[in-house]
């Protein structure tokens, strides 16, 4: 548990599913506007007035543009918390290698040294790390989750020991499906709808006292 104090700074950080930009612009489509990162900071804005917010999510990142940017997104900002959800992309991009150009800068390096960095220029900054997810809303991406899961390991390797908190959210949309229809959850599978959003809202709150 992440003690919340009020004038904490809180960043949250990652690709599309973090980008209010892209989620306002396809709500039609995905129907997931009010993504988890403002949903959570209404829920502390409840508690503590001071807090400042931060939102860093950009469409198709993946984990090398994370680490290209994290100076300015992250480390200059001097956040207390920071949220992180990336490496869906990354994944998506070994499973459908003929979509996109050859993958020549992979996850791990990027990886451990973002982890690498936020640890040493930022030693009392409080990391939760959320692990990318696929939502069984369409039948012909779920081959996807065998290469999805084999990153999830990794991702989930490097956190260990360098993040405060790891939720790993396929386990929780796994859990959430048993009662609510996955369609509903995330028209595409990949981009969660306010509901899929909320649900992300709450493992997140539930780790921010």
């Amino acid at each position: 548990m992440i003690q919340i104090k009020d004038n904490y700074k809180i960043l949250f950080i990652g690709d599309s599913i973090t980008d209010i930009k892209f989620n306002k612009k396809q709500n039609r489509n995905i129907g997931g506007k009010d993504i988890y990162a403002l949903q959570v900071t209404r829920e502390l804005k409840k508690k503590h007035k001071k807090l400042k917010f931060f939102y860093r999510g950009i469409a198709s990142n993946r984990s090398y543009h994370v680490y290209d940017r994290l100076t300015k997104d992250c480390i200059s900002l001097k956040p207390d918390v920071i949220v992180m959800l990336i490496g869906v992309n990354d994944a998506w991009e070994n499973y459908v290698p003929e979509q996109y150009p050859p993958l020549v800068r992979p996850l791990e390096p990027h990886m451990k040294e973002i982890y690498r960095r936020i640890k040493t220029e930022l030693p009392e900054t409080k990391l939760v790390t959320l692990l990318p997810f696929l939502i069984d809303a369409m039948p012909e991406k779920a081959p996807f989750h065998k290469v999805l899961d084999e990153f999830r390991v990794k991702l989930r390797e490097y956190a260990t020991g360098n993040a405060d908190e790891i939720i790993d959210m396929q386990e929780v949309y796994y859990k959430a499906q048993e009662s609510v229809d996955p369609k509903l959850l995330a028209h595409d599978g990949v981009h969660p709808t306010n509901l899929g959003h909320s649900i992300m809202a709450n493992e997140v709150l539930k780790v921010l006292d």
